[in-house]
């Protein structure tokens, strides 16, 4: 009978008391939550791993453009006999690899390489590896300019000029200026030479004929062509910045005005490219004027060919002081020309005087832009107040 008791007594089953259910369903609400949590922070890391890897594999076929500097008793070791070495990195990094003169040193040149950015490194490893730095310490990779990205998106367009970008003649203040280019009597481009941006003008112009000398280098214009795009033009002097005015898409033409030098060509657009973001460091130099009270003469509605070839060799690449008197309805502003020293006469004087003593011989042109045969606008513009020498004579050496 103890024993039956005993039995008894150890299979009753009790009812747990309600605070341990209660801490018994809390806990399992707890695990349920931070499972939950680590499951969302697992698909959470997963997410952004997966874009660190869509990142770097973007960037890693990013077409870059490496430059930098090279020893040029060194260069022939780089090449190899007739070419092998670069042949050789070419083959096995599909990366182009130009070497060039410096534009300022003899004593060094420029590699160029041209590529996805994993085949550039891969490259310059290679490089690197035939030029140790303990037996080579002259050999720097350090890059000349920022690497440059291309194709990885469309170029954005870069808006038209603003007050920021663009050089203004002061109101009311004389300033000494050189005329740059004329496209009609009372229609020209001057530089103003005493500014502090002037002197960096002939160094871009370098630096800008460097880089774009090899055109298959560097992007074309993305179509369609939007006017108001600034970009990088070829002359016969090397590339110049730009602003498409007008783009004829039927036959791939654009008119264009020189930013730093004043004057409008019609181009074919393929000869136009992208302009680097760096080389628009400085302001637009050539401002665009109108000649106060030059006007044709009375039988003739706009001047004629000869009075404008009579003017050009009077004012083209001179310097004179101008001030602006005011301004034409489209905010051009009018100017009076004064020379610099001695004879404080206006110069739109002399020049009304010429045009009115010039007997018309043939029709008369129109002088306004967009009228204007491009073709006969020789002399466009000149590269500075020491040496006035023309480099664009027509459109057709342009394009």
């Amino acid at each position: 009978m103890k024993n039956q008791n005993s039995s008894s007594k150890s299979s009753v089953i009790t009812k747990p008391s309600s605070s341990n259910s209660t801490k018994q369903s809390t806990k399992t609400m707890d695990n349920e939550t931070n499972q939950k949590q680590i499951v969302e922070e697992m698909i959470i890391s997963n997410d952004n791993l997966s874009m660190e890897q869509n990142d770097k594999e973007a960037k890693q076929n990013e077409i870059i453009i490496y430059e930098f500097h090279f020893p040029v008793d060194l260069c022939g070791r780089l090449i190899g006999r007739q070419g092998v070495h670069v042949d050789y990195i070419r083959q096995i990094t599909q990366v182009d690899l130009v070497v060039r003169d410096d534009a300022v040193s003899y004593e060094k040149q420029v590699v160029a390489l041209h590529g996805r950015r994993v085949d550039v490194e891969r490259a310059i490893e290679l490089i690197a590896k035939r030029f140790p730095s303990d037996r080579y310490p002259q050999v720097s990779f350090s890059p000349i300019n920022k690497k440059i990205i291309l194709r990885q998106r469309a170029p954005e367009c870069v808006p038209i000029p603003s007050s920021a970008a663009q050089l203004y003649l002061p109101d009311g203040i004389p300033t000494e200026v050189l005329v740059t280019s004329v496209v009609s009597c009372n229609h020209i481009f001057v530089q103003q030479i005493l500014h502090p941006s002037y002197p960096e003008l002939t160094r871009l112009d370098n630096s800008m004929s460097v880089f774009y000398h090899h055109t298959e280098m560097t992007p074309i214009l993305p179509r369609p062509i939007q006017p108001g795009v600034i970009c990088a033009a070829p002359t016969q002097a090397g590339w110049f910045r730009a602003l498409i005015t007008v783009y004829n898409s039927n036959d791939d033409m654009a008119l264009i005005k020189f930013l730093d030098y004043g004057g409008y060509l019609y181009v074919n657009a393929g000869s136009l490219r992208v302009l680097r973001q760096d080389f628009m460091i400085i302001p637009f130099q050539a401002a665009e004027v109108y000649l106060d009270n030059v006007v044709p003469t009375d039988n003739q509605e706009d001047f004629t060919p000869e009075s404008i070839e009579l003017v050009k060799p009077m004012i083209l690449g001179s310097s004179f002081k101008a001030i602006v008197t005011g301004y034409h309805y489209d905010n051009t502003p009018f100017i009076q020309l004064t020379k610099r020293h001695g004879n404080t006469r206006p110069v739109n004087t002399d020049i009304q005087k010429m045009i009115n003593s010039q007997q018309p011989t043939s029709m008369p042109i129109n002088a306004t832009v967009a009228n204007t045969s491009l073709s006969s606008l020789p002399n466009q513009f000149e590269q500075s107040v020491s040496d006035v020498s023309t480099i664009s004579s027509t459109s057709n050496s342009d394009s």
